[in-house]
């Protein structure tokens, strides 16, 4: 399972398949929550799934039945998901296709509302999957979509993401490490779910935190924003759930291998890496903070997000990094947090608007 190379088809070869009256195909559209009301149109026939924080629902059809995944991000990480699980319940014919939505529409093929199958019968992800595949892949999911079949290493723009728990060492010293070792879990399923759902992956799990890699600034800034909503809700059921602070940085990044055929793990590297590690410090408690590169992209592909940012008073000198940063804060909403947080000022120049949910001034564009 952990290596395995899904079949792709290309948008005209998909158009060509759909043309074809018999036998039928199953074509699905793999979307995060809110993205089908926003945006309900793709591949005519196709049928929407939607990555739910409690899990997916799978269609519930013949194992022999020929499927057909997209996802609305050229990096095709939900796809390959959902045709993962697909093939671990039992189905024979599944493919993806190749560089998904982004690659049809730049084919100029037709574009048609997506609508549900009230026909088809759908059965919860963890009732399909068998018990063994509950450990999961052990190999990224970028080893099984974007980057399958290239020759590595390669260079890819590609968004940054860091979440970390705020003061998670002082658990260790007031609670036993087997009910810290519950938190963190908790915690990482979050984190792992949010990033199934907005099209990326959990690079690597470091202590209390993690690193997640997007192919666009238009998935990773979404998906911090439901990081930190859901995050929220996690510590309604556990009290002891320290709050989160999330860091973005977008840039070109080298992905390769490093190891030894005995041991061996896909290492990105690029300054965006270094730079979301390091901001990451300047976040509050349910902060997350976002470098003007983040915030310039996300003003064309996630406006709604960016609007919520205020830009940093002073700009950061970071270690290694001959010149200053500009750093754009959003906070979250104040009944979300404990009274005791306290928080820096968003930038004079933000404008009028409180700082909860700032809108960045023209200076600061």
């Amino acid at each position: 399972m952990a290596g395995m190379n899904l079949p792709r088809i290309a948008p005209e070869a998909l158009l060509h398949r759909l043309e074809l009256p018999e036998p039928p195909l199953l074509l699905l559209d793999v979307r995060r929550p809110g993205s089908l009301q926003k945006h309900p149109f793709g591949i005519s026939g196709a049928v929407p799934i939607v990555l739910e924080s409690d899990g997916p629902q799978l269609p519930d059809v013949d194992r022999v039945q020929e499927i057909v995944a997209y996802c609305l991000c050229a990096g095709q990480a939900s796809s390959t998901r959902v045709a993962q699980w697909l093939i671990e319940a039992g189905y024979t014919r599944v493919s993806i296709l190749e560089g998904g939505l982004p690659a049809w529409r730049a084919a100029n093929l037709p574009i048609w509302q997506v609508i549900a199958r009230p026909d088809l019968r759908w059965t919860p992800l963890d009732r399909l999957l068998p018990t063994s595949s509950e450990s999961g892949p052990s190999t990224l999911l970028a080893e099984r979509a974007f980057l399958a079949g290239v020759s590595l290493p390669v260079r890819r723009e590609m968004a940054v993401l860091f979440v970390d728990m705020v003061n998670s060492t002082s658990l260790l010293t007031t609670q036993p490490a087997e009910r810290v070792l519950t938190l963190v879990q908790a915690f990482m399923e979050v984190v792992v779910q949010v990033a199934v759902q907005h099209c990326g992956d959990v690079h690597d799990f470091e202590g209390d935190g993690a690193m997640l890699y997007f192919s666009d600034v238009a998935d990773a800034l979404p998906a911090a924003f439901a990081l930190r909503r859901q995050l929220f809700r996690a510590r309604s059921v556990h009290a002891l759930l320290p709050p989160a602070r999330i860091a973005l940085d977008t840039g070109p990044l080298v992905i390769g291998y490093v190891g030894t055929r005995d041991r061996r793990g896909l290492c990105f590297i690029g300054p965006s890496v270094n730079t979301a590690a390091r901001i990451l410090k300047q976040a509050p408690p349910g902060g997350i903070v976002a470098t003007a590169r983040v915030i310039k992209k996300g003003r064309r592909s996630a406006p709604e997000c960016t609007e919520q940012f205020a830009r940093m008073p002073n700009r950061l000198h970071l270690k290694g990094f001959d010149e200053s940063l500009a750093v754009y804060l959003s906070l979250p909403a104040v009944e979300d947090l404990s009274q005791s947080c306290t928080f820096p000022q968003p930038h004079p120049d933000a404008g009028e608007s409180s700082a909860i949910n700032p809108h960045p001034s023209e200076e600061s564009r």
